[in-house]
C-alpha cells in the first residue's frame, strides 16, 4: 500500500498556501541536497554510479552522432536547404530539441573525442543530480521519516535507478531524455515549493529539450490558485514558442518533424493491444499528450502528485511504437519519484519493477509478446496507482485474507482447552 498525501487535490499537504510562509518550504528551497545526505549515503552513490559509468562507457555512446550530426546542422548558417533554421524540415528523423543542440555545441567545442566524454560525464552527474534533487524534496514533504531512513530509501532507489540511467546517459548517450528528465524533476522540486513560473519555465526547458514531455504540464496542477497556475502555463508557453518558433517561421515544412515515423516493433503494447500498423499510427502521438496529460491531472486530484511522472511516461511507453531500451529510463526515474515521495512501504518496488521487469529483462530473449505484455501491465498498474485505487483502508482481498485470519486465530485461542481436541 502507498501513502496518500492528504489535503486539497491541488496542493500537497506540507504545501503552504499562497501568501503564508512555511518552514518545510524555506528548507526545501534553501537546502541542495547534497548537504544534507550522509557521507556514507554520498559514498554509496558515486561508488555505484562510477561502477556503472565504467561499464557502459566500454562502447558507448551509440547515439551521439545523431546529436553531432544535428549540432552541425543547426551551425551552418550557409546552408539554406539543410543548414540552420531548416534543420528539422531536412532532418525530420532527428528527434531532438534545440536545447539539447545547444548543449552539444557546448561539447563538441573540447574536440570530436573529448565531446562524447565529456557528454557521457554530464549525464552521469545529472543522474546524480536527479537522485539529490528527489531527496530534498522527500525531507521536505515527509519529515517524518527522517534523516537516516530518507538516505537508506535514497542508497534502495539507486540501486535499480542507476544501472538504466547510466545506460540512458553513457551507453547510448541520449543528451536530450537525458536533458528533459532532469527539467522535469527540478519541475516537481518547484512545483512542490509553490513556484507556478518557474515550474512552466523548466518543463518548458524540458520540451525544448525532447517534444514528448509535454504532458509534464500536469505539474502546475500541483500549484494552488488558477491565476498563479495560469502564470505558469504562460511562462511554459513563451519558452516553448521562443525554442521552436523560429524552425516553424524560417521553413514551413519544419511540420514534418510533427509526422515523422518510426517501425511498430513487434515487442510494443501496441501489437499486444491489435494495432499492427507496420510503421507509428497517426493517432498515436495526440493520444500520448492527451493520456499523459489526464493521466497526470488525476494523480494530482486523487492527492498523488508523486505518481504524475510515473503515469506520463507509462502512457508515452504504452502507446509507443518504439520498444527502444533506454526508454525505461524515464520509467525508472517516475518510479524514483513515488519510492521516495509517495511511497510507505521501504522498498523501492516500483523502481525494482521497471528495472528488472522492463530493462534488464530485455536480454534475457523472452518471446517479443512478453515486453509489450509486461508495459501494458505496468501502465495498468501506474493508472491504479494514481487513481488512488482502492484507496487508504479499502479491503483488498489480501487485507480480507488477512482479518479472516487473524479472526479465526483469535477465536482458537479463545476456545476451551478441551475444544481443540
Amino acid at each position: 500500500m502507498s501513502e496518500q498525501v492528504s489535503g486539497r487535490a491541488s496542493r500537497p499537504r506540507w504545501a503552504p498556501r499562497p501568501g503564508k510562509d512555511h518552514p518545510v518550504v524555506a528548507a526545501l528551497r534553501a537546502g541542495s541536497g547534497l548537504a544534507r545526505v550522509g557521507q556514507r549515503t554520498r559514498r554509496a552513490l558515486l561508488a555505484w554510479s562510477a561502477l556503472w559509468f565504467g561499464v557502459m562507457v566500454w562502447q558507448g555512446g551509440t547515439s551521439w552522432h545523431y546529436f553531432v550530426e544535428g549540432q552541425q546542422a543547426l551551425a551552418d548558417l550557409d546552408d539554406r536547404l539543410a543548414g540552420g533554421l531548416h534543420l528539422y524540415a531536412a532532418l525530420p528523423y532527428l528527434q531532438i530539441g534545440p536545447v539539447a543542440f545547444v548543449v552539444t555545441s557546448l561539447a563538441t567545442a573540447a574536440g570530436a573525442t573529448a565531446a562524447l566524454v565529456l557528454a557521457q560525464v554530464f549525464g552521469a552527474a545529472c543522474g546524480l543530480a536527479v537522485l539529490l534533487v528527489l531527496r530534498g524534496i522527500a525531507e521536505g514533504a515527509r519529515p517524518q521519516l527522517g534523516r537516516a531512513e530518507l538516505d537508506r530509501r535514497l542508497r534502495s532507489v539507486a540501486l535499480f535507478f542507476t544501472p538504466v540511467w547510466t545506460f540512458l546517459a553513457v551507453g547510448v548517450t541520449h543528451l536530450d531524455d537525458v536533458l528533459a528528465l532532469l527539467f522535469v524533476v527540478l519541475a516537481v522540486r518547484a512545483a512542490a515549493t509553490g513556484r507556478p513560473v518557474r515550474t512552466g519555465v523548466l518543463v518548458g526547458l524540458a520540451v525544448d529539450s525532447k517534444p514528448w514531455a509535454v504532458p509534464f504540464a500536469a505539474l502546475l496542477l500541483m500549484v494552488p490558485g488558477s491565476r498563479r497556475r495560469a502564470a505558469g502555463a504562460a511562462a511554459l508557453l513563451l519558452v516553448v514558442l521562443v525554442a521552436w518558433s523560429p524552425f516553424f517561421f524560417a521553413d514551413p515544412q519544419t511540420v514534418r518533424a510533427l509526422h515523422f515515423t518510426i517501425p511498430n516493433t513487434a515487442l510494443s503494447a501496441l501489437r499486444v493491444l491489435g494495432v499492427d500498423d507496420p510503421r507509428t499510427p497517426g493517432w498515436t502521438r495526440p493520444a500520448q499528450a492527451v493520456l499523459g496529460l489526464g493521466l497526470g491531472a488525476l494523480a494530482v486530484r486523487r492527492r498523488r502528485w508523486a505518481a504524475i511522472v510515473l503515469v506520463v511516461v507509462a502512457s508515452r511507453m504504452v502507446l509507443d511504437p518504439g520498444t527502444n531500451r533506454y526508454y525505461v529510463a524515464g520509467l525508472v526515474t517516475g518510479a524514483a519519484v513515488w519510492d521516495l515521495l509517495g511511497a510507505r512501504g521501504r522498498l523501492p518496488w516500483w523502481s525494482a519493477a521497471a528495472c528488472l521487469g522492463l530493462w534488464s529483462s530485455r536480454w534475457l530473449g523472452l518471446p517479443s509478446a512478453s515486453y509489450g505484455t509486461a508495459t501494458l501491465c505496468f501502465f495498468a498498474a501506474a493508472c491504479l496507482l494514481a487513481a488512488n485505487w482502492p484507496g487508504p483502508g479499502a479491503a483488498t482481498p489480501i487485507r480480507r485474507a488477512g482479518g479472516a485470519v487473524r479472526m479465526v486465530m483469535h477465536h482458537w485461542r479463545h476456545l476451551p482447552p478441551n475444544a481443540h481436541r
